[in-house]
C-alpha cells in the first residue's frame, strides 16, 4: 500500500525513520473482526430555489418564506434571514461591530467554514482583523433594517449559485461518514474491515498514529462495485490495518470529507513476548537497549513503579539525557487528531553510557510511553532536535 505523511503533531520534532509498528507476522482476520461494513460514506444534496421577486421559494422541495432579493448595481444581494433559512450554517449579526458572521456546517466542507462580512466593506474576513488576500466582493449593506450580502460571496461558504429564467438556485451538500461499528476487539496483529462509499466520491482511506507524534494514511482496494442502497450507488472498499497492542485509534477519511474515529482493541495473550519497540537512526542502527522493562507491553496497577533502564550503545558527547513523554488515550477528546493527552514529561540522565529512572501512573487507562533521544540532531530551523528512540505500551488497570 502507498503511504504518505498526512499530518505532524507538535509533541516532538520527530525525525526518525519508522519501522513497522510491530514485528508480529501478518495474519488472517479472526472471528472477532467485523463481518460486515463498519461505515458508509455518502453525500446528502440540498437545493434552494426561489424567484427573484421573492414570491416563492423551495428548500429541498418544500415551500419556505424568504425576503425578496435586491438587485443593486447589477449585483444580486440576499438577506441574512434567507441565508439562515438554508440551515447550512449559523448566521449572526453584531450591531456594534456592523459585522455578519457565518459558521457553516462542517459536513459541507466549504473552502472556509467560518467567515465574517462587514457592512460597507468589500473584503471577506477570517476574523475581526484579517481578510482574505486579493478577494473583493460587492459591499454588504442595510436596507430598511435588513442586512444584505452579495450572493457572489456564497461560493466561499460551499454554496454554488446559478440564475436561469428569473429563478435563482443554490446547491450544497453534506459529506457524511456514518460509522456502523465504532469499536471492536481482536487477538490478531492486523484488522481487515470494509466500508461503503458513494460511487461519485473520492475513495476513503484510514489514518493511524505513528509513534505518538504524527499521523500517516493507508489506502485500500475496491472489492465490489455498483451496490444499490438507500437510493445511492456505492462501492465497497477493503482496508487492512497493522495493530499495536492495546488500544488502536483509526480515522476514516477521504478527500473533501471530514473524519470519523473508530477504535480497535488488540488483545495480546502473552505481553512478555512483545519487545520494546526501538526505532533505528538514519544509519540503520539502534542507539540504546533496555534492561527494564523487559517487554514493550505490560499491565500495571495505579501508582505501581515502572522502571526504565538500559545502555546507550554509541558514544557521543551530546548524549546527556533522555526525555520521556507519557501519553494517555483520551476517548473524550473533541479533536479526533488529539487522541492522546500528554500526562507528564521527565528526563533521565545518561552517565557512563547508562540510564536509569522510574515513574508511576495514577490513572487507569491506555498509555503510550515515548522515549526521546538527546538533542543531538542539527536542524536549520529548530536548532538541535530530538528524535524517537523507543516506545512502550502500558495498560493501567
Amino acid at each position: 500500500m502507498r503511504k504518505w505523511l498526512c499530518m505532524i503533531l507538535a509533541i516532538a520534532v520527530v525525525l526518525s525513520l519508522n519501522t513497522s509498528i510491530f514485528a508480529a507476522p501478518a495474519s488472517m482476520p479472526s472471528a472477532l473482526d467485523p463481518q460486515g461494513d463498519i461505515a458508509k460514506m455518502y453525500r446528502v444534496n440540498h437545493e434552494m430555489k426561489f424567484d427573484l421577486q421573492g414570491k416563492s421559494a423551495l428548500l429541498d422541495g418544500k415551500s419556505i418564506a424568504i425576503d425578496k432579493p435586491i438587485l443593486k448595481n447589477g449585483r444580486i444581494y440576499v438577506s441574512l434571514r434567507t441565508l439562515g433559512r438554508t440551515s447550512a450554517g449559523v448566521v449572526s449579526w453584531s450591531p456594534t461591530k456592523q459585522t455578519i458572521r457565518v459558521i457553516m456546517n462542517k459536513e459541507i466542507r466549504p473552502p472556509f467554514q467560518d467567515l465574517m462580512f462587514r457592512i460597507g466593506s468589500d473584503r471577506i474576513y477570517l476574523d475581526d482583523k484579517n481578510a482574505l488576500l486579493d478577494e473583493k466582493i460587492p459591499k454588504p449593506f442595510i436596507s430598511k433594517g435588513t442586512t444584505y450580502i452579495p450572493v457572489s460571496a456564497l461560493k466561499w461558504l460551499g454554496i454554488s449559485v446559478s440564475v436561469s429564467d428569473n429563478t435563482m438556485s443554490w446547491a450544497w451538500s453534506n459529506k457524511i461518514i456514518e460509522v456502523l461499528l465504532p469499536h471492536w476487539e481482536t487477538d490478531q496483529s492486523q484488522a481487515t474491515f470494509t466500508m461503503l462509499y458513494q460511487q461519485d466520491m473520492y475513495t476513503p482511506q484510514y489514518m493511524y498514529t505513528e509513534n505518538g507524534g504524527g499521523w500517516s494514511g493507508e489506502a485500500g482496494k475496491v472489492i465490489a462495485k455498483n451496490i444499490s442502497i438507500d437510493g445511492r450507488i456505492y462501492n465497497r472498499m477493503q482496508l487492512t490495518a497493522d495493530l499495536k497492542p492495546s488500544m488502536n485509534v483509526l480515522l476514516l477519511t477521504a478527500v473533501s470529507v471530514g473524519e470519523k474515529k473508530i477504535t480497535v482493541m488488540r488483545k495480546v495473550a502473552d505481553p512478555s513476548k512483545v519487545p520494546v519497540q526501538i526505532t533505528k537512526s538514519f544509519d540503520d542502527r539502534e542507539n540504546l537497549s533496555f534492561t527494564q522493562p523487559t517487554s514493550g507491553y505490560f499491565h500495571v496497577k495505579p501508582n505501581e513503579k515502572i522502571e526504565l533502564s538500559g545502555d546507550i550503545l554509541f558514544e557521543n558527547d551530546r548524549f546527556d539525557k533522555l526525555t520521556v513523554q507519557v501519553l494517555r488515550y483520551d476517548d473524550k477528546s473533541a479533536d479526533s487528531y488529539q487522541s492522546y493527552q500528554q500526562m507528564q514529561q521527565f528526563e533521565i540522565p545518561i552517565k557512563n553510557q547508562k540510564f536509569s529512572g522510574s515513574f508511576t501512573l495514577s490513572q487507569k487507562g491506555y498509555y503510550y510511553i515515548q522515549v526521546l533521544s538527546p538533542k543531538y540532531i542539527a536542524t536549520t530551523e529548530h536548532g538541535s532536535a530530538m528524535t524517537t528512540w523507543a516506545y512502550i505500551f502500558v495498560d493501567v488497570e
